[in-house]
């Protein structure tokens, strides 16, 4: 087996001086993960936060216009639904492929039943031109949901460049030109579709793991130059998105699957997390997920010890 230890140390700093001396920290101590700080160093925590959004953080949906990249998959389509019951006045949905991507989830239901308030528009989040002309004419534009992504699985032995590139240009590259395509909207919210592997990791899906949580570093690099923005590492949704079709509700079920109603609550508290200054990355846990992951590494220490 391989053991990796991720350091990040500010500029300045004679950084291999640093990482040196801070391995052996972190070999003692099992952390995967340390962040170097003028006076202190940080390791990461997941930390419980309450479920249900207060009315004061509550996100402002109401006669808003709001963009869903992967618009026409299941998540993004009950990611549309949400808008349209908080009151949003229009909902564009982006598409690759401008049709809806599974069958047998009901997803062209869900489409009709948007009606006129839904509008799909043809464009691949990991085409720069295409992010760019999307978003041309929508200064008006107060939210972006970005949920477009593929999954390329594979062990890393056997992943060329081309099973990493994939995976990476509708997601995270995807997400950079999104920001950058609605620089001059005034964006009230800006949520990214992570997923629960860039927390917990998964078995042949190393390049679906480094993408995710390169959306999470995004999120976390938007607040810090003063943007909106956060990032919800969801996990199997039972009825919709690629672990649906790939997996038996018996197999759902024991990986800690939320519900479709459960994955819209999580996304309506992501939304108001979006402009809120403590939560930036939200991950939702069923009792399953967080008993299978127990103590497993430090930073699910106290999940664990919640979960007991």
């Amino acid at each position: 087996s391989m053991s990796t230890r991720s350091v990040d140390v500010p500029r300045g700093v004679d950084a291999a001086a640093v990482i040196e001396a801070l391995m052996a920290v972190a070999e003692a101590a099992g952390e995967a993960e340390l962040a170097v700080g003028a006076s202190r160093c940080c390791v990461a925590r997941l930390r419980a936060c309450p479920a249900s959004v207060s009315s004061e953080r509550a996100a402002p949906i109401a006669c808003g216009v709001y963009a869903i990249t992967g618009g026409l998959g299941g998540l993004g389509l009950r990611a549309a639904a949400l808008m349209v019951e908080r009151g949003a006045r229009r909902v564009l949905l982006a598409s690759r492929s401008g049709r809806v991507v599974r069958g047998g989830q009901g997803l062209d239901a869900r489409l009709r039943a948007l009606g006129a308030r839904a509008v799909v528009i043809g464009c691949d989040a990991s085409d720069g031109s295409d992010v760019r002309a999307f978003f041309c004419g929508q200064e008006s534009l107060n939210g972006v949901l970005h949920a477009a992504g593929v999954l390329r699985d594979g062990m890393v032995w056997s992943m060329g460049s081309s099973a990493v590139e994939c995976v990476f240009e509708p997601k995270a590259l995807g997400a950079l030109r999104l920001r950058m395509a609605s620089a001059r909207c005034a964006l009230e919210a800006l949520v990214l579709f992570s997923s629960i592997a860039a927390a917990f990791g998964n078995v042949g899906q190393a390049n679906y793991a480094a993408a995710n949580a390169a959306l999470d570093a995004a999120a976390l690099g938007m607040r810090v130059v003063g943007s909106v923005g956060s990032s919800l590492q969801i996990p199997a949704v039972s009825g919709a998105g690629m672990g649906a079709s790939t997996f038996d509700s018996e197999q759902l079920d024991a990986m800690g699957a939320i519900s479709l109603d459960a994955f819209a609550a999580c996304l309506w508290s992501a939304l108001s997390a979006s402009r809120s200054a403590a939560e930036r990355v939200l991950t939702p846990l069923t009792c399953a997920l967080t008993e299978m992951v127990g103590d497993s590494q430090p930073r699910f220490g106290e999940l664990a010890a919640l979960a007991k």
